[in-house]
């Protein structure tokens, strides 16, 4: 039989059309309306990077030693945060291996058996929240999380990101207008005020942050001077390692009434319904650009250190107890800095920043196609401006 020979230009519009079905198939236009978004919500909630934290967690309170040592001269004290550890190719038991390091005062720190006591009481809460998650409900809570009635609600919030873009902007007296300002990861504000705005209600940082303010300050500042903006502006912060948490127990026990050490670790269903937001559009964008299905996104993306930004945190908090939000500095832009206040130029790997965008851009302009947030009762999203 004689073989049949199609014309090139028949078997282009023939490939091309086999990439949109693929790319239908995967992502539908309209996933709220298909399989497609269920598919992606169901991913979505698998929380590997979670799990491992609540891994960590747990062998933390279980097995974690904490030692001190004078340093020379009785100026401080060195404190060693330890758990053990095997090395398979060296027989024999275990050694202790330091998973944190810092140093605190000789005189007025309580004894190595009462700050280990401390900690593990602060593992044991952590862990109880993780076991109960009901997420859904997680966006009512927020106000009793920031001291406020559970309807006392702020009218507008201003959320600032870090980005260059802000630089340059003049948007800091349109900032300093809102009732409620979020910042994070304590960036500068002197000499950007202009751009960036003045006023700070809330400092919200991962507890990196926390920890290499402690591992400067805990030995010479009471309370730690990890507070930029002032003493009397609390900081709200996520565990990303539990090891940070032994960072908050020293701060408070340095802390005084002239030198408060106010933190507020943020609930752990904030924190799991945020893993779920940054990995639904990861897996979306991801799908959109490969054509592969979402089950192949974990090729690209490694899910037990994957994790959400700072800035998405806020901006999630800022929707339960805000009435209307403004967004400034998320985003970037050719030339411009990645942080307006360092010369970092490198994102993170362990984000993905463009994903994030899109769940900004959806806030904005149809806030009804966001995962998650549809599912806590009574829960409307409120107006969202972002100014790119």
């Amino acid at each position: 039989m004689k073989r049949r020979h199609f014309p090139p230009v028949l078997l282009l519009l023939l490939f091309v059309l086999s990439l949109s079905f693929r790319r239908c198939q995967f992502l539908p236009r309209n996933p709220s309306k298909s399989g497609g978004d269920h598919l992606l919500r169901h991913l979505a909630a698998i929380d590997v990077g979670g799990e491992q934290i609540l891994s960590d967690a747990a062998a933390l309170f279980a097995n974690a030693s904490i030692t001190s040592f004078p340093s020379i001269g009785n100026h401080h004290r060195f404190l060693y945060l330890r758990v053990p550890f095997h090395n398979s190719s060296v027989p024999g038991p275990p050694k202790q291996r330091a998973v944190s390091r810092l140093r605190v005062p000789f005189d007025g720190i309580p004894s190595s058996a009462a700050l280990l006591s401390a900690f593990r009481a602060s593992l044991r809460r952590f862990l109880l929240a993780r076991r109960r998650l009901p997420v859904a409900g997680v966006l009512a809570e927020l106000p009793a999380l920031l001291g406020r009635h559970r309807r006392g609600r702020f009218p507008t919030c201003a959320v600032v990101g870090n980005s260059g873009t802000l630089l340059g902007s003049g948007r800091g007296p349109l900032i300093d207008e809102h009732d409620f300002v979020v910042r994070l990861n304590n960036a500068r504000v002197a000499g950007f005020a202009a751009d960036v705005g003045a006023k700070t209600s809330l400092s919200f940082v991962n507890s990196n942050i926390l920890h290499a303010c402690a591992t400067r300050s805990a030995v010479s500042v009471a309370g730690c001077g990890c507070h930029p903006y002032g003493r009397a502006v609390p900081m709200a912060m996520y565990v990303c390692q539990p090891a940070h948490l032994l960072d908050a127990v020293i701060c408070n026990a340095t802390a005084t009434p002239e030198s408060p050490f106010p933190l507020l670790i943020t609930d752990v269903w904030l924190d799991a319904l945020c893993a779920r937001v940054a990995k639904y559009y990861s897996m979306r964008r991801f799908v959109a650009a490969t054509g592969e299905p979402a089950s192949n996104w974990t090729r690209r993306h490694d899910e037990r250190y994957f994790h959400y930004s700072s800035g998405l945190q806020a901006v999630v908090m800022a929707l339960g107890v805000c009435d209307e939000v403004s967004l400034f500095g998320f985003g970037k832009a050719a030339g411009a800095k990645h942080h307006y206040h360092t010369n970092q130029k490198k994102e993170l790997d362990l984000h993905d920043y463009e994903a994030e965008y899109d769940f900004y851009r959806d806030l904005q302009t149809r806030p009804e196609a966001v995962p998650f947030l549809d599912e806590a009762p009574g829960f409307k999203v409120p107006p969202v401006k972002v100014y790119w």
